[in-house]
């Protein structure tokens, strides 16, 4: 998702073909896997929400001060 938001916001600005590439190689790629009942939101709906289905991963935590700015 943030990969598609990502690409959004760099080919918006470009006025010529950006929108037209963004649909093109973006969404129309990601959507139908996004959406598919299959996808990672196939235990969402409209009416009832997000229905998680999955567990999250197990994630390690990052060191400390890693993402401080040097």
């Amino acid at each position: 998702m943030e990969a598609l938001w990502r690409a959004w916001e760099d080919l918006r600005r470009d006025g010529k073909s950006g929108m037209s590439a963004w649909w093109r190689e973006h969404a129309d790629h990601h959507m139908p896997i996004l959406l598919s009942t299959e996808g990672p939101f196939k235990g969402c709906s409209p009416e009832k929400g997000h229905n998680p289905r999955l567990e999250p991963l197990p994630c390690t935590p990052p060191p400390a001060g890693l993402f401080i700015p040097q």
